[in-house]
Parts: C-alpha cells; sequence; structure tokens
C-alpha cells in the first residue's frame, strides 16, 4: 500500500510547495517521513491512511484561505508572457517596458480599462518620442502637441518637408495614419486633456476593443521604431 500512495503524496507535496502552502507542505513531509519509517509494524500501516487524511485536510484548509484565479491559455500567455511580441519595442524605447507588462497583465485578468490605461502610457511614450523626431517645440511634450504637428506636416505637402525630415515624407504620411487608426480605435473612449490621452470617466472597456486597441498601438510603436534612426 505504501509503494501505491507515495508517489501521489510526493506529487501532492511539490504542488504544495510550489504554491507556497507552508502548513500543508510539512504536513505532507511528516506523512512521507511516516512512510519511510524503518518500523514497518502493523500499527504503522493501520495508522497510514489517518496520516494521510490529516495531510489532505491540513491542505484543503490552507486551500480554503487562498484567493485562485483561472485563466484561459490565451489570458495565460498575456499575463506569463507579458513582452511577447513587443521585444524590440521595449529593447529601443526602455521606458515603454514597465507599461508594457502592465497591460498585457491587466488584460489578461480582465481588467480592460486599466490595460488601457498603461496602453495609453504606451502611446504617449511613443508620441514624445515622434515629436521630438519631426520638430515639436511645445515645452508640454505628449500626444496633442504631436499629433497637432505632424497633421500640420503632413497637410504642407511633400515640397514644403523640412531640410531634416527630407526624404522621410513617406514615413509622416503613414505615422499620421496610425494616429488615426489609434484615435478611430478609441473614440469617445478617450480624451486630449492638457496635451495627453485621458480615459474618459465611466466609460468601459470590452475585450476585443481593448485589444484592437493595443493592436493599433503595438503597429504604432512598431512603426515608429522602424521610422527613426537610431
Amino acid at each position: 500500500m505504501i509503494k501505491t500512495i507515495k508517489p501521489y503524496v510526493s506529487e501532492l507535496l511539490e504542488c504544495c510547495r510550489s504554491a507556497d502552502l507552508r502548513l500543508a507542505s510539512l504536513s505532507l513531509e511528516r506523512t512521507l517521513t511516516f512512510m519511510d519509517s524503518t518500523l514497518r509494524t502493523t500499527l504503522i500501516a493501520e495508522n497510514l491512511v489517518d496520516s494521510v487524511k490529516r495531510s489532505i485536510m491540513t491542505v484543503e484548509d490552507e486551500l480554503s484561505l487562498r484567493l485562485f484565479l483561472a485563466l484561459e491559455p490565451r489570458e495565460a500567455d498575456y499575463y506569463n508572457k507579458p513582452w511577447e511580441g513587443w521585444e524590440k519595442v521595449v529593447e529601443r524605447f526602455g521606458d515603454t517596458t514597465r507599461d508594457v507588462e502592465e497591460m498585457s497583465k491587466c488584460f489578461a485578468l480582465s481588467r480592460y480599462t486599466a490595460s488601457m490605461f498603461h496602453a495609453l502610457h504606451v502611446a504617449e511614450w511613443g508620441a514624445i518620442k515622434l515629436g521630438e523626431y519631426i520638430g515639436v517645440t511645445d515645452p508640454k511634450k505628449g500626444w496633442g502637441p504631436t499629433e497637432r504637428k505632424l497633421a500640420e506636416l503632413v497637410k504642407a505637402g511633400h515640397s514644403r518637408v523640412p531640410s531634416a525630415l527630407s526624404g522621410h515624407f513617406d514615413f509622416l504620411e503613414q505615422m499620421n495614419r496610425e494616429i488615426n487608426s489609434m484615435v478611430l480605435a478609441w473614440r469617445h473612449k478617450v480624451d486630449h486633456v492638457a496635451n495627453h490621452l485621458s480615459i474618459v470617466p465611466n466609460v468601459e472597456f470590452t475585450p476585443d476593443i481593448a485589444e484592437h486597441i493595443i493592436g493599433s498601438v503595438k503597429v504604432f510603436m512598431t512603426r515608429l521604431m522602424d521610422g527613426i534612426p537610431t
């Protein structure tokens, strides 16, 4: 009987250790020690079942004090691999690292508004970098000044592009389209307050809209990374 039960007890012990269930781990360790005792008497055999039962009860008691959240495989990927697909972006724009991580983890946990908060921070970082590249002079750097300057440059046309941006008008047009795409994705949900992006109060984001916005921000940052010289 011991040889049959012991592998299951050992496996349960490893699970408890990985979940940091300390009391349950101690109880299971005691049971395994009991099994390994050299005193293989009738008394030990008779009490083995009781020892295992006590250990299982301790596991159940300790689990009852914890809250466990279950994630679908796709959600687990967002949580366990928050930078997947963003590696080059965070390598190039290190200031976005934390927000990309929190954006992905909040999405995995169905906290979509929080996820969008961090997605907007990523977009804001990108807007600041783009603004520096295209010559934004507004001392309050952010989304608003960059969006206005970019629209101004594109509207002026290829022939009037500043010499510092000569040969890069196609990139300016592309980035203008990406910004318009993001604005369309979050319409009625995001405001430009004091030149910065902010979520409209009491607005809710569905998973589809949140993921669409994340995708739009990723495309924006990738295009930005490819178009701005290092």
